[in-house]
């Protein structure tokens, strides 16, 4: 179910609908709108749709220039877009260098090897190529206190192996906050990786601001001492480890990421 900007659920997509919006004006602002683009688990279509509508405001035929991928494409629906059935963890069927763009919303925490995957989105992208993608945030503050008492993050049940079950809640299996996604960002050749919100909870920034001024000191502690011992990592990893306790990191719903290959 798509939500939009004000939460309300919709028919079509299982994302917020500011981040449906935040990712197309990104792909706006980036000059790639008219360029060979990939949804990467596309689901019924609903991104799909909406990039098509735009590409053909400017032009385009419906579908043009469009690709898209899921594990089934039985409820996909897109005019002028037939989407190829793939297994992700396996790889992606598309050749190097094939697109200029590549959005996988709420797609990597269903994966078996996530780094692996990111790092199969890298080879299918031109230069300059642009990946974004959102994720369900395990590590805003609400769901550390979640884990602290159930052993489970919020939004990560106990995974079901059953395939139906795939999609669902129950089949988020890649439980990584911030500093892991810009890890397999960084391993597969990535640079410019900026983080942004969907929506902030309510009740994880509840949650923030009780919490924030022991976040604050012990991030302190914990960059303090890898400087100290080991500066090399220090000066690669410092600036991550400090935004993983960002107030966005922190309060966010989602985790969106933009990064491009060089």
């Amino acid at each position: 179910m798509e939500r939009s900007a004000s939460g309300v659920a919709a028919e079509g997509s299982a994302s917020l609908g500011a981040t449906n919006k935040f990712v197309l004006d990104k792909i706006k602002e980036s000059g790639k709108l008219k360029l060979p683009f990939l949804d990467l688990g596309a689901g019924s279509g609903f991104f799909t749709r909406l990039i098509s509508k735009e590409r053909e405001a400017l032009g385009l035929k419906a579908g043009e220039g469009i690709a898209a991928c899921d594990i089934s494409g039985s409820t996909f629906k897109a005019d002028g877009v037939t989407l190829k059935e793939c297994d992700v963890n396996l790889g992606l069927p598309y050749q190097d260098a094939s697109f200029d763009t590549v959005v996988a919303i709420e797609v990597f925490e269903h994966t078996r090897s996530p780094y692996d995957v990111i790092a199969d989105v890298y080879r299918v992208l031109k230069p300059g190529g642009l990946l974004i993608f959102s994720v369900p945030n395990p590590g805003h503050a609400l769901s550390r206190v979640k884990f602290l008492f159930s052993g489970h993050y919020h939004m990560f049940p106990s995974p079901s192996i059953k395939p139906e079950n795939g999609g669902r809640i129950c089949g988020h299996i890649a439980p990584l906050p911030f500093q892991y996604w810009h890890y397999g960002l960084r391993r597969a050749g990535f640079q410019n990786i900026s983080l942004s919100p969907d929506r902030a909870k309510r009740s994880a920034s509840l949650f923030a601001a009780l919490i924030w001024p022991f976040t604050r000191i012990g991030t302190a502690a914990h960059t303090g001492r890898i400087a100290r011992r080991e500066p090399e990592l220090a000066a690669e990893t410092g600036d991550v480890a400090r935004e993983a306790n960002s107030w966005t990191a922190l309060t966010s719903r989602s985790l969106v990421f933009t990064a491009r290959k060089p």
